[in-house]
């Protein structure tokens, strides 16, 4: 996968970590479903992100997998040229990013996007 198409797929979790839609990745058809999978699936084995029982039954969804740990889940990313290092570092930055501007200005057209 290529760094755009990862930093789109980054942006959409960041996005979907503040107004979290099952349904959304499900549907995400501008990225190869596996990608998506493996994303999901590695999101839920963090503990940083949250959902993570629903992203677990989304990846089992997308493409089903027997990786239950870390290194499994980088075998297959490595398979399918997902830079799963980069994905997490974009996704944490993003993340950080949003927090800080959340913090210094709470922003009303967002919140009432999530209601």
């Amino acid at each position: 996968m290529d760094r755009p198409t990862t930093h789109c797929l980054a942006k959409f979790c960041v996005d979907q970590s503040h107004c979290f839609e099952a349904q959304d990745w499900l549907h995400l058809d501008s990225i190869d479903p596996k990608s998506v999978a493996l994303a999901a699936r590695y999101l839920s084995m963090t503990s940083w992100y949250g959902h993570e029982e629903i992203l677990a039954d989304i990846a089992d969804r997308i493409e089903p997998s027997r990786c239950n740990d870390s290194a499994c889940l980088c075998r297959e990313a490595e398979q399918i040229g997902f830079d799963l290092p980069y994905f997490s570092y974009t996704v944490r930055l993003g993340l950080t990013q949003t927090r800080r501007q959340t913090q210094n200005l709470w922003n009303p057209i967002l919140a009432a996007a999530c209601l």
